[in-house]
């Protein structure tokens, strides 16, 4: 699958529910905070999605590129105790095949829970990959809460 095809299934949701967004092409990267450089942006507007698997299926976790997730306010947020552990890369590649492995998008695809960090939605804009190492999308935080009905929280390492 090319990553036009990868992009159109994150502009898809979003267009269906009349988000407006920014497709941007970079170099390619392999961390959120390597896309962020490609971009010329602050880490702090760039999103990384972390997904955990818990008893009740799987949540993305959309935390600035600046941060990392602090998995017990996930637990205590998630209520899911011990249950809830990151997905391996086979995992990720079984459940999201339509992303690129290392670039699944919080939203997109099938559906899950989502968690977006209270950081990301103070900021103007949030960038996030789209569904490619070299396709990110721009586009207004309170959109992606709405589009992605997420709970949002702070689950950042303090």
């Amino acid at each position: 699958m090319n990553a036009i095809r990868r992009e159109a299934v994150l502009a898809e949701v979003l267009d269906e529910a009349g988000v407006r967004y920014e497709v941007l092409d970079h170099e390619r990267t392999e961390t959120a905070a390597a896309e962020a450089a490609a971009l010329d942006m602050p880490p702090r507007v760039v999103a990384k999605t972390v997904v955990v698997g818990t008893g009740g299926g799987n949540v993305r976790v959309a935390v600035p590129a600046s941060e990392r997730v602090d998995m017990h306010k996930l637990r205590d947020l998630l209520g899911g105790g011990k249950e809830i552990h990151l997905l391996t890369e086979d995992d990720l590649a079984r459940a999201y095949p339509e992303f690129e492995l290392g670039a699944v998008p919080p939203i997109g695809g099938r559906e899950d829970a989502v968690v977006i960090d209270e950081r990301l939605t103070t900021q103007k804009h949030v960038v996030l990959e789209a569904g490619s190492h070299e396709l990110s999308l721009r586009l207004d935080p309170a959109d992606l809460v709405a589009v992605s009905r997420a709970t949002t929280a702070d689950v950042c390492v303090d």
